[in-house]
């Protein structure tokens, strides 16, 4: 795993962390290519991290001190998207590491993928920041290098972060299809066999969503309030900006929205299927398959056998149809309280979405607070 170790080069973890929790989730086997350090090794890892929030913290600081112009403070405040995201990874990746999404073949090729084109982007923001004078440009060669070298850190792991968001979602819509799926073509070819299973997968379901949006919801959340305080602040001085920085402007409201979009388009999807689901769960078809799982006549559901009823004496049917009816409603029972109970919905600034009415709500403050920052 290859990007492994580019987001140790990034800070967001140490390779002794890695082993850390690779052991506490039990994670590690004989093919692991990481070596556990040293104490001393511990310590310069941990230095390197603060020396990565330092240098991430320098940027934004450094043109707030020195920046004379009024109408470029949008833009300074903007890259504190670079040190809040960075904060929010390194006390999450190891999530991460836990629910195995690296091992996953093609999250791992679409993110080594992206990081060429992260690189692409940020050779797209260095041209922009130079040429059209986006920001004052330091007279000492060793601050441009910090400063670069901060920029080139703080795009790597804010994208990143963003991209992370975007590839665990888009794997949970995954994982949500199928079992929407498998759901339909039960009830269309009326399938009496492994029902059970549906049982499983449904409550396995509910626990992904849960610790999918628990621990990685606050991304979107960051890269929302973020940008929209200083597109916002641009925005309301927009006709004093100069022709570069509108320029400018127009390339981070680009890139805003278009991340909104697909990120609110993934959410809307899983709500809407995972709607698609209950609405097929309580199908009377499926609710009578399932009811009769256990019959039986129709034993040999879960089992590859068949009971000769003939040759089984009265108390072992008697005993047999208890086990039944008792498996039965204990099981609905659990399925009912599993569906009818809340499940946690993506939230975004404390409005929670699961329908376009959402997103209208959203696009009724954003427009609300855009217009109390030109009072």
């Amino acid at each position: 795993m290859y990007i492994l170790f580019l987001y140790i080069l990034l800070g967001i973890i140490s390779n002794s962390s890695i082993i850390f929790y690779k052991n506490k989730y039990n994670l590690l086997n004989e093919n692991n290519n990481i070596n556990e350090n040293n104490e001393k090794t511990v310590i310069i890892e941990y230095i390197y991290q603060l020396l990565i929030v330092l240098l991430l913290l320098f940027n934004p600081i450094y043109y707030l001190v020195n920046n004379e112009n009024i109408n470029e403070i949008g833009f300074v405040l903007y890259k504190f998207n670079y040190i809040f995201h960075y904060i929010f990874l390194y006390f999450n990746f190891h999530k991460i590491l836990k629910y195995k999404y690296l091992e996953n073949k093609n999250f791992n090729n679409i993110l080594f993928i992206c990081q060429i084109l992260i690189l692409i982007g940020f050779g797209i923001n260095t041209y922009l920041t130079y040429n059209f004078k986006i920001l004052s440009i330091s007279k000492y060669i060793f601050i441009d290098i910090l400063l670069n070298l901060s920029e080139i850190y703080g795009i790597f792991i804010y994208i990143n972060s963003i991209l992370l968001f975007i590839l665990i979602f888009i794997k949970l819509a995954q994982d949500i299809d199928i079992v929407n799926k498998e759901i339909e073509n039960n009830i269309l070819s009326n399938k009496k066999k492994g029902l059970i299973k549906f049982f499983y997968n449904i409550i396995n379901l509910k626990n992904i969503v849960t610790y999918t949006i628990n621990d990685f919801n606050y991304i979107l959340n960051l890269f929302t309030v973020i940008n929209l305080f200083c597109i916002g602040l641009l925005y309301n001085i927009y006709f004093e900006l100069s022709d570069n920085h509108k320029i400018y402007f127009y390339v981070l409201s680009s890139y805003f929205f278009i991340i909104e979009i697909i990120c609110l388009s993934i959410i809307l999807f899983i709500s809407r299927t995972r709607q698609n689901i209950f609405s097929k769960i309580y199908n009377p078809l499926f609710i009578n398959n399932f009811i009769k799982k256990y019959d039986l006549n129709t034993f040999n559901d879960n089992f590859d056998i068949e009971l000769d009823i003939n040759n089984m004496n009265i108390n072992d049917i008697t005993l047999y149809n208890i086990l039944e009816e008792n498996s039965t409603s204990i099981d609905w029972i659990i399925l009912n309280i599993t569906l009818t109970t809340k499940w946690v919905d993506f939230n975004l600034c404390g409005i929670e979405i699961y329908s376009l009415n959402c997103i209208g709500k959203i696009s009724f403050i954003i427009t609300l607070f855009y217009k109390i920052i030109q009072l």
